[in-house]
């Protein structure tokens, strides 16, 4: 079975229209309803995301019911949530070398880990140029 990650950004974009939703996102998801493809993700993306909905919130952007009905949609979504714990090692080490925040280097340490057979979503061009470069052996590294 094809799993796919699928960070905040990406899942964010199913709900709210600030952006493209990442190609294929929509299809996979709707594989993951039926039961034939699989979406997994750091436990933290749950916090992340209301983080996200609250500073829409908070900027005017969302209403409060908005936020609750998304959160809800979300935590319905057929997901597998992952511990972040065992990907923090790599996680911290993808982060220093790719000059990224500690919370997209887990989404792309997870992503190495299981997108040998499915994708990475994510509507963040420089994790995805960076994912890129690691599976072409090109890596996107930070520029002192």
């Amino acid at each position: 079975m094809k799993v796919h990650v699928v960070d905040t950004s990406a899942l964010i974009r199913l709900f709210v229209p600030d952006g493209p939703v990442p190609d294929g996102l929509t299809e996979a998801v709707e594989a993951a309803l039926a039961g034939t493809e699989g979406l997994v993700a750091p436990e933290m993306l749950l916090a992340e995301t209301a983080q996200v909905l609250l500073r829409k919130e908070k900027n005017g952007l969302l209403a409060r019911a908005e936020v609750e009905e998304i959160l809800g949609l979300v935590a319905d979504m057929p997901l597998d949530l992952v511990s972040h714990r065992p990907l923090l090692p790599r996680g911290v080490e993808l982060a220093r070398k790719h000059g990224l925040s500690v919370y997209d280097a887990l989404f792309l340490e997870l992503a190495s880990v299981h997108c040998s057979s499915g994708c990475f979503f994510t509507a963040d061009e420089r994790l995805e140029r960076t994912f890129r470069g690691m599976r072409t052996g090109r890596p996107h590294t930070r520029r002192s």
